[in-house]
């Protein structure tokens, strides 16, 4: 049932491109201030379809790559802050448990239970 969907939504949006394509046919002059070219407006658009997506891959590439870069760091820091607790914690003699959020969750609801 999903492919026929998926399917039927592809043809509908195939036959709507086909029919901007026919109604744009006429040719435009497109003036870049040292030239000017004459094509069909379909291409106009579509070429300015295309270029702009272009320009938010790059953007989004970009950022996207910053991001990771930065959790890389982040995630050495981390390595290196947990060595050293594990360092302080073997010179003292003291092992302290590091609880994640599930625990805590569970134990609060165990005291909870208590206090009733």
């Amino acid at each position: 049932m999903k492919k026929q969907v998926y399917v039927i939504s592809s043809l509908l949006i195939v036959i709507l491109i086909a029919i901007f394509v026919l109604l744009n046919m006429e040719d435009t002059a497109v003036n870049f201030g040292f030239a000017t070219i004459k094509m069909p407006l379909i291409l106009i658009v579509l070429v300015s379809l295309l270029l702009g997506a272009l320009l938010i891959f790059l953007f989004s590439s970009i950022s996207s790559f910053k991001n990771n870069r930065q959790n890389k760091a982040n995630l050495k820091e981390i390595k290196q802050l947990q060595s050293k607790i594990e360092e302080l914690e073997a010179k003292i003699g003291v092992k302290t448990e590091v609880k994640d959020e599930k625990q805590v969750t569970e134990e609060n609801s165990d005291n909870e239970d208590e206090e009733k």
